[in-house]
């Protein structure tokens, strides 16, 4: 039978190991941003595929050093991500949450499916405006994509993002009812005009364009009363976080499609992709861990030369 000191070594000893392997999965972290670091949890759904760079499991042990995933659910995710001991088990439950929920549309990867139209979850290209007041939005907190998973886009919810606007159909008969009452049935391009915009942007985008109708279509682009295309993708043509327009200078952020035909029927039928919203079909405790999980594997997006602010881990 064991000394009550050696018992009291033992538990210090292990307790120590759990100690080490919990600051060796933190420092592999931090060395690769696409690893995350995980955390195992009570019974559930069978772990999904591991990602390249993925840490080491750490042991089952729940209390002082690793946070059930119940824990989750009255914690704001912006301060979640604060914590080794949150964060951890929010990446570790948020990914099996994302297999289960997430992975049919976005796939398996995050890279988006073009089947399903969706962005590629793991690049600095943010949709939609971030809430950060010290960065004016340039930095993108957790709560971000937590808002686009609880409320979706265009979902129906009246908190969801992409409401203010969509891509307009210029074709007035391919209008969904928002556009028919804020633009009615007015016409302001012909279809010789839309193929002419719709070249301007294959040129815009670094594709091959023809150049007598790309300069037709580019003032048709800049033309508040034809095309006023800048009115949601800016004048240098680089979208508007706020509103989630595309970017059209770079063709593979084109979620529809940058070949010709895909740009031109973008042009006459419009877009107004749907993302469900997710805040009724969750557990908060999912909710919370998901939006840290996908949070974790979006790349951060650089702030401009000169603007030094304090990052969100």
């Amino acid at each position: 039978m064991e000394s009550p000191s050696t018992r009291a070594r033992s538990r210090s000893n292990r307790a120590c190991s759990f100690i080490v392997a919990v600051f060796a999965a933190l420092a592999i972290a931090a060395c690769n941003p696409a690893a995350t670091t995980t955390a195992t949890r009570e019974k559930g759904p069978p772990e999904p595929p591991r990602q390249p760079g993925d840490p080491p499991t750490p042991p089952e042990e729940y209390g002082e050093f690793l946070a059930r995933p119940e824990e989750l659910a009255a914690v704001p995710v912006n301060d979640i991500v604060k914590s080794t001991r949150l964060n951890t088990t929010a990446v570790r439950f948020g990914r099996e949450v994302y297999a289960r929920v997430c992975a049919s549309c976005h796939g398996e990867d995050m890279k988006g499916l073009k089947e399903h139209n969706t962005p590629d979850l793991t690049d600095a290209d943010w949709r939609f405006s971030g809430d950060d007041l010290q960065s004016g939005g340039l930095i993108k907190l957790a709560s971000d994509a937590e808002w686009t998973i609880r409320y979706g886009v265009r979902s129906g919810s009246e908190d969801a993002r992409g409401v203010e606007a969509d891509m307009l159909a210029f074709d007035p008969q391919y209008r969904n009812e928002h556009d028919l009452n804020d633009y009615g049935t007015i016409r302001t391009l012909t279809n010789e005009e839309m193929d002419d915009v719709a070249e301007y942007v294959m040129k815009i985008s670094g594709q091959q364009a023809e150049p007598v109708k790309a300069a037709r279509g580019e003032k048709l682009f800049f033309d508040n009363a034809k095309g006023n295309c800048t009115d949601c993708h800016t004048d240098e043509a680089t979208g508007n976080p706020a509103l989630g327009s595309t970017n059209l200078t770079r063709p593979e952020l084109y979620i529809f499609g940058s070949d010709r035909a895909s740009i031109l029927e973008s042009i006459v039928k419009g877009r107004a992709a749907v993302m469900p919203a997710f805040e009724k079909t969750l557990k908060p405790e999912e909710l919370k861990a998901v939006s840290v999980y996908v949070f974790s594997r979006a790349a951060k997006e650089p702030l401009p030369p000169g603007v030094e602010i304090q990052r969100y881990p």
